[in-house]
């Protein structure tokens, strides 16, 4: 039988992932085989035990990692095991490294988190959340907005951003279906599904729990010796997380004119959380157990034995204790993104091994030789609008941390700017993406309600990403410096 090939043979999708893999493999194998750059020799030269061999395949590493990450060749975790294995044998670092590195606290305090995110949305504490919010709105369409995404934003500090997304989506879908607020007429749902996923998004760069990217720069950050303290980390990510969310809120109202609040909408709620009645002893025990271990994180900057790694280990193992059984593994291993947690622990691994080389540094060296003449506000005007730009493109956010960290690292180095807050600006614009639909899925999830069309979303979020730019470029570093770090 005769085979005629088609076009159509190979969707779109297998096309682009095999063009990216083709070209990951040329860039890896053009830095692995090419004689050193005769500027990374000179430079090298310079450092004990520099190795410029190394150093060329470490900015191959790099380079594949990120068409590996913006083509999707495979899924974050699968591409950042593969490269990590690879790495001793382009003399990078030694086998036994990259083991220990990747068992890092890093990839156990993820592992923890799940399980409380787990845990929590086994309560009805969203529902009597969403009751209160309701209550305290008095029908006010604008108010229902603003308390939904100051919600979903502070949950999502410390839980993960796709957990706090169907939290609250469950209930916001019954609400809206309940009233009979349907896709493509109702205002309010248009407004109630965009705000939700971005503030799910944004919240997650409140605290070092609240998305795996955070762990990506903190883990950086280490390796530079910095260690940015979970209290220190709240203070400075709380106000710029909802900040943004408040312009979203403002231009939502503003452009959608959200319609008020049907009386049976109201009483809907009242009578779900009535049936409801007081919380369970286990609704009380996980509540318990997660309010401590936030208490334990934060009282962690003054006590250096309250690990925040032991601590979400502690709360996890109470979880799964007898007569508490907050979490069954089963569960556990059903609802944990395993594709996060696997690339948590590679990604320092693997992309880090640029900056360990020198080769970063020498990078910045030659790209930027006069970027340390301008002014503070002008370096993190122009790397905030890059990074919020190239957002769009880099599919998920943990590796828009993994991306972008080394190089900033490189930037600092060269400037002499605040390595912590230029390292904790991609982490800031990997959660606060709210342009384009297809960029995120916490967007894709309640987009498929058809409730809003690609475009509400960028009119809504072209004028809060603008002004956070500006504002995060004229007050975050002296943020970040204020509480001492560099």
């Amino acid at each position: 039988m005769e085979f005629k090939f088609s076009s159509d043979f190979l969707s779109k999708t297998t096309q682009r992932r095999a063009a990216g893999l083709v070209v990951a493999v040329a860039v890896i194998a053009f830095f692995a085989l090419c004689p050193p750059f005769q500027g990374l020799a000179e430079s090298l030269a310079k450092r004990e035990n520099g190795n410029p061999e190394a150093a060329m395949a470490s900015i191959g590493i790099f380079l594949g990692a990120i068409v590996l990450f913006v083509a999707q060749v495979a899924p974050l975790a699968v591409s950042c095991l593969t490269l990590m294995v690879l790495l001793p044998y382009f003399e990078i670092t030694a086998l036994g490294n990259v083991w220990a590195d990747f068992g890092g606290t890093s990839f156990f305090f993820v592992l923890f988190c799940f399980g409380i995110t787990g845990a929590l949305s086994r309560t009805t504490l969203p529902m009597r959340v969403s009751a209160t919010i309701t209550r305290m709105s008095r029908g006010n369409p604008k108010m229902i907005v603003y308390g939904f995404g100051f919600a979903a934003c502070i949950f999502s500090g410390f839980l993960s951003n796709f957990g706090t997304l169907i939290m609250f989506y469950s209930i916001i879908l019954a609400f809206l279906k309940a009233c009979d607020l349907k896709p493509g007429e109702s205002r309010l749902g248009k407004c109630l599904m965009i705000v939700l996923p971005a503030a799910a998004g944004t919240g997650g760069f409140i605290s070092p729990a609240g998305s795996p990217g955070n762990l990506i720069a903190q883990s950086i950050l280490l390796q530079q010796g910095i260690d940015l303290k979970f209290l220190h980390w709240f203070l400075i990510a709380t106000p710029f997380s909802l900040l943004i969310i408040f312009f979203l809120c403002f231009c939502l109202c503003a452009l959608f004119k959200p319609e008020p609040l049907p009386e049976e909408a109201e009483r809907m709620i009242m009578e779900k959380h009535a049936e409801a009645g007081p919380m369970s002893v286990k609704e009380k025990i996980a509540c318990t157990v997660i309010a401590i271990t936030i208490s334990l994180w934060f009282s962690s900057t003054w006590f250096p034995a309250l690990n925040t790694t032991v601590v979400a280990a502690c709360a996890f193992f109470v979880m799964f204790m007898p007569g508490v059984d907050l979490m069954n593994w089963k569960a556990y291993v059903q609802e944990a993104d395993w594709n996060l947690l696997l690339m948590v622990g590679s990604v320092a691994v693997t992309m880090g091994c640029v900056n360990t080389t020198g080769a970063m540094g020498w990078i910045m060296n030659s790209l930027f030789s006069h970027i340390d003449k301008l002014s503070v506000f002008s370096l993190f005007l122009i790397v905030g609008l890059i990074i919020a730009a190239l957002r769009v493109t880099i599919p998920t956010a943990p590796s828009v941390a993994a991306i972008f960290a080394p190089v900033l690292v490189g930037i600092a180095t060269v400037t002499g700017g605040n390595m912590t807050a230029l390292v904790l600006l991609p982490v800031f614009w990997s959660g606060a993406t709210m342009l384009l639909v297809f960029t995120e899925p916490i967007f894709l999830y309640t987009y498929s309600a058809g409730y809003y069309r690609a475009g509400d979303l960028f009119r809504a979020g072209i004028i809060p990403t603008l002004l956070m730019v500006v504002i995060m470029a004229a007050l975050f570093p002296a943020c970040v410096s204020f509480f001492g770090y560099r």
